[in-house]
């Protein structure tokens, strides 16, 4: 009996599977950086806003930061502020698959307590 060749059948059904994995891990690592970034920046705002006093300068460093301000709303009240922004991301391989844009939502309040900022993920 002839057994050649079935390991190149193996590695040609496998071929279009590892590449859909890696364009998936691809697409949510992407997608992860970017949620990170966004939050890092939104929490750095928290800080100065409450430092100057002005929810402008949250919509100043996320534009600094080029993240889209585009569905940003921020509230500042005396000792609390809120932001909320929203934008999206472009698929690189969910395209494939008919995805366009993944969406990146970041919501985040601000208590100051005894001089201390304390920030915690809203739901």
């Amino acid at each position: 009996m002839n057994n050649k060749g079935q390991t190149l059948i193996i590695f040609v059904i496998l071929i279009p599977i590892i590449i859909l994995m890696i364009a998936i891990v691809t697409d949510v690592g992407i997608l992860q950086n970017e949620v990170t970034k966004a939050t890092e920046v939104v929490d750095m705002a928290i800080h100065e806003a409450f430092l100057k006093g002005d929810e402008s300068v949250v919509r100043a460093l996320l534009v600094e930061n080029a993240i889209p301000v585009d569905d940003l709303n921020v509230s500042l009240e005396e000792d609390e502020i809120e932001v909320d922004l929203t934008y999206q991301v472009d698929a690189l391989f969910g395209r494939i698959v008919g995805l366009e844009s993944y969406d990146v939502r970041v919501l985040r309040v601000g208590k100051k307590s005894n001089d201390k900022v304390i920030i915690e993920k809203k739901e």
